[in-house]
């Protein structure tokens, strides 16, 4: 790869697709030069925000020799075909989690990007915080000496809000609800944080909500490494008029406990200590946790090396969340081996 900027299209041009593009124009690596959405006056808009061209056609998007790269913002069950598309006329592939819908949609995606030799990345951002990042460095450091048990919530109001007209409403385009949707990233940082799940059970139920979705669920979680966890989310759960929602992921070891809420920081309780001590984040000032996914996506294309979170980790993290949903329709514990087909 030159040492150009990677030049890259931007499909799916919602809320979180515009947060996106914003994030890549701080970086130095990369460059929008394209979008598609199927709306004309939402692709007018984000062409005058971001100064990019525009296609009419995703077809031709991916056939402009000008792109490089697509990133793609949209249904999750879009997911694999936008990205199969991409991948066969040889452009890189950046989506936002979830990798897909489906099982059997990523591990096509995985299958073409790997044929076609193009990278794929998958955008599980919230591993980038400054909070994780130092609670990985403090697990490393063996702060916690042996961990014997992991929590996390990640719950907001987000279910009140969808309507027939939000492709989150449907159970086709965000099976599992808040759990796929957003508690997916908690998984994700039990994958970072503490490796692979072999077992889980769960429950979901509907208390509020008027969409084909439930609105809350709990998992319990059996690591490879016999860590034991549980992962809770709920998409009634209020937020501050500052927009602060429900969001901590704790550790509990026999040296030590980690707390980290996203809001409130990092706390540490240390066996024979006086009380709970705040940690500074100090080398992690000034991360910014998309910046860093992008610039990781813009290196791995040029470096040909796979990206921190690609198609074998997106997988992973997907079939958890099946399997969660396996269990709670079977009323039993699942293997993450027997979801993914291992």
């Amino acid at each position: 790869m030159s040492s150009e900027p990677l030049k890259v299209a931007v499909v799916g041009l919602g809320r979180w697709g515009n947060t996106l593009a914003s994030a890549i124009q701080k970086t130095q690596d990369m460059k929008i030069v394209n979008c598609f959405t199927r709306t004309p006056e939402k692709r007018k808009a984000f062409t005058e925000k971001f100064g990019c061209s525009e296609e009419e056609t995703y077809e031709a998007l991916v056939k402009n020799p000008e792109v490089d790269a697509v990133v793609i913002s949209a249904p999750n069950n879009k997911h694999s075909e936008l990205a199969i598309a991409a991948a066969r006329e040889g452009k890189h592939v950046f989506v936002d989690k979830p990798i897909a819908a489906s099982i059997s949609d990523a591990k096509a995606m995985i299958k073409t990007c790997d044929d076609a030799g193009v990278i794929l990345a998958v955008g599980a951002s919230s591993r980038r915080l400054r909070g994780h990042r130092l609670f990985k460095k403090l697990i490393d450091e063996g702060v916690l000496g042996t961990i014997a048990l992991a929590e996390t919530n990640y719950s907001n109001d987000r279910g009140l809000y969808y309507t027939p007209e939000n492709w989150q409403w449907y159970a086709s385009g965000s099976p599992g609800g808040p759990l796929m949707q957003v508690a997916i990233h908690q998984v994700d940082n039990f994958l970072y944080l503490f490796g692979r799940v072999k077992k889980v059970s769960a429950a979901f139920n509907k208390i509020k909500t008027k969409s084909e979705i439930p609105d809350v669920c709990v998992l319990w979680l059996e690591f490879e490494s016999g860590l034991l966890g549980t992962l809770g989310t709920s998409f009634i759960s209020p937020r501050t008029t500052n927009g602060r929602y429900n969001y901590f992921l704790n550790a509990y070891g026999d040296e030590a406990n980690l707390y980290h809420d996203r809001w409130d920081g990092i706390y540490t309780l240390k066996k024979d200590g006086e009380d709970r001590e705040r940690i500074e984040y100090e080398e992690y000032e000034g991360l910014d946790y998309l910046d860093d996914e992008f610039e990781d996506f813009s290196g791995a294309i040029r470096d040909n090396r796979p990206p921190e979170v690609g198609g074998p980790e997106g997988l992973h993290v997907l079939s958890i969340v099946w399997a969660a949903m396996e269990s709670a329709e079977r009323g039993q514990p699942v293997e993450v081996a027997e979801v993914i087909g291992e």
